[in-house]
């Protein structure tokens, strides 16, 4: 009995430490985790509940899921572009020795969604923040390029050569870019040396089998080359930068100014160059003003959400929970007593779980706790369910973290 109770609570998806293995979580994040990259050979059987998903057995199964459109990249020495084609034409192209590269791919495959809110409860990322990628060729490949944003990679099916090297042109890009392609202005403006027309000298090459992993960081040099069917999946982690935050953050504030707001006419001429002057200096300097009234916990708690939020059981109420049936539909009923008055708060039945878990807590927690205790729920449900509950006054949403998460956050490598 034991042993069945405990397969039925197991997490779904794989964590971190499936992944990682054989390091452990804490060596991959203090090690490589944005500094270098991490390749892993062994048998794809290792990544439990990921081999079994059906859609992702062959080439075939996959495509015959896929309905919405994908890009189609030729192959190399064509001169062909991109080529955005619907899901009935992707066999077509993939036969005709087209890579294809198929985005979101847990809206197609939806198996692959608890494998993503775990790994975003793991490495402390919002829900969205790590999505699915795959990639399909049978002779063609990548060329040199890099990404913006973190991935890794699991070779599903045959075979690919890969080579990688050290970006030492330029650190923590804001787009990606492969060799050939136009660079973006901005990028030019922060790269330490020209960017290669070729992948970089001293460049590392390996064969991902099926069941290779490869790791890589934002930035990092890698093409890659394949003679046989090929199938990969990619975890793409991609949270915002800093500067993205920030910068919305600044428009926000300046939105609310009306002299901001005006069109900026005249660019194009010197005629009333002094008032165009006097406006920019009287504009830039709201820009100091408002970078100087950010508050870096209001922030942090404002992008966090319920996630990094703190809670705590509102010690002036009384309540009970029952499940009712309402025609014909199973509710959950919260019944909150304060003193004399009586209140029934009318929720989902999934919000069952989170309620129970929450009523247990005789101390503060913070949501992305929550979320990550309170097995078999939607890390989304669990927030939803206890912005529900504060709404309801049975839940007290403290001021910043706990101290034992911010003590944990202090003393534990981050991903951050």
């Amino acid at each position: 009995m034991r042993g069945s109770r405990t397969k039925r609570l197991k997490r779904p998806g794989l964590g971190l430490a499936e992944l990682v293995h054989p390091l452990s979580p804490k060596v991959f994040l203090s090690d490589y985790w944005q500094q270098k990259p991490y390749v892993c050979h062994g048998a794809l059987e290792r990544f439990e509940g990921l081999a079994a998903i059906q859609e992702l057995r062959s080439i075939e199964a996959l495509l015959e899921t896929w309905r919405g459109s994908a890009e189609a990249w030729a192959p190399r020495g064509t001169g062909n572009p991109v080529i955005t084609a619907e899901g009935h034409q992707l066999s077509a192209f993939f036969d005709s020795g087209y890579t294809l590269y198929l985005s979101r791919v847990e809206q197609h495959v939806p198996a692959l969604v608890p494998f993503a809110r775990r790994m975003e409860l793991e490495l402390g990322m919002r829900v969205g923040e790590i999505y699915f990628e795959a990639f399909i060729s049978q002779g063609a490949g990548s060329v040199v390029h890099f990404d913006p944003n973190v991935t890794i990679n699991i070779q599903l099916l045959g075979s690919k050569k890969w080579w990688m090297a050290e970006n030492e042109h330029l650190v923590n890009p804001h787009l990606g870019w492969a060799v050939g392609t136009e660079i973006d202005e901005q990028m030019l403006q922060y790269s330490r040396q020209p960017l290669p027309a070729r992948m970089p000298r001293g460049a590392a090459s390996f064969e991902a089998r099926t069941g290779t992993l490869v790791y890589l960081h934002p930035g990092y040099w890698h093409s890659t080359s394949n003679h046989e069917p090929s199938l990969s999946l990619l975890y793409t982690i991609n949270p915002p930068s800093w500067t993205e935050l920030l910068v919305d953050e600044i428009r926000g504030q300046l939105q609310r100014i009306d002299d901001a707001r005006e069109l900026a006419f005249g660019l194009g001429s010197t005629a009333g160059y002094r008032n165009k002057r006097q406006r920019l200096e009287a504009l830039i300097r709201e820009i100091a003003g408002a970078a100087a009234r950010l508050d870096p916990d209001a922030l942090l708690a404002q992008w966090g959400g319920s996630l990094t939020a703190s809670f705590e059981r509102n010690p002036g109420v009384d309540v009970r929970v029952k499940v009712v049936g309402r025609r014909g539909a199973t509710r959950l009923a919260v019944i909150k007593r304060s003193g004399r008055k009586t209140k029934t708060i009318d929720l989902p039945i999934e919000a069952g779980p989170v309620v129970r878990w929450v009523l247990a807590r005789h101390a503060p927690f913070c949501g992305h706790e929550a979320a990550a205790k309170i097995r078999g729920t939607p890390p989304a449900r669990v927030v939803e369910t206890l912005d529900e509950l504060e709404a309801a006054g049975l839940v007290i949403r403290r001021r910043g973290p706990t101290r034992a998460a911010v003590h944990a956050g202090a003393t534990a490598r981050s991903p951050a």
